[in-house]
């Protein structure tokens, strides 16, 4: 492989993991704001969902800055600020299919890291894939 297609197959990846960034923390706010919004008892199961997820975005978010300063980047923020439907099952419904974007992203980012040799990255991408599939499959069930 040429420096150029190595520097190539790098940028890629540094753009992929900011552009993950970016979804995680937009995720999350959103969760936030959801949680915040949903009310009542019949709807509780999906409030408590949406602020136990808050922390798993989180969670994502910093794993994913972390990574790009250590492999010489910088995380750069520019998250979608837009609010969460008002009723529930349009949340949901829009969450499944954010979600279900997000496995897509994590598995070309676990590519771009195998062609790189970064196996640890390849392997959390893969995980992180998983665990927002995980998330989809969920929101599915509660909307029954």
């Amino acid at each position: 492989m040429s420096s150029a297609q190595m520097s190539s197959n790098r940028e890629e990846l540094m753009k992929g993991l900011n552009h993950a960034l970016n979804r995680e923390v937009s995720t999350f706010l959103r969760y936030m704001l959801s949680a915040a919004k949903i009310k009542g008892i019949v709807n509780a199961p999906v409030r408590e969902l949406y602020s136990a997820e808050v922390a798993d975005e989180l969670g994502h978010a910093t794993y994913l800055a972390d990574k790009i300063v250590m492999l010489g980047g910088t995380p750069e923020l520019n998250p979608d600020l837009t609010p969460p439907a008002d009723e529930v099952t349009e949340m949901l419904k829009y969450d499944i299919a954010q979600e279900k974007i997000d496995v897509e992203g994590y598995l070309k980012l676990a590519e771009l890291a195998d062609r790189e040799g970064l196996a640890e990255l390849k392997v959390r991408m893969e995980e992180q894939a998983a665990d927002e599939a995980h998330h989809a499959e969920v929101m599915e069930r509660l909307l029954g």
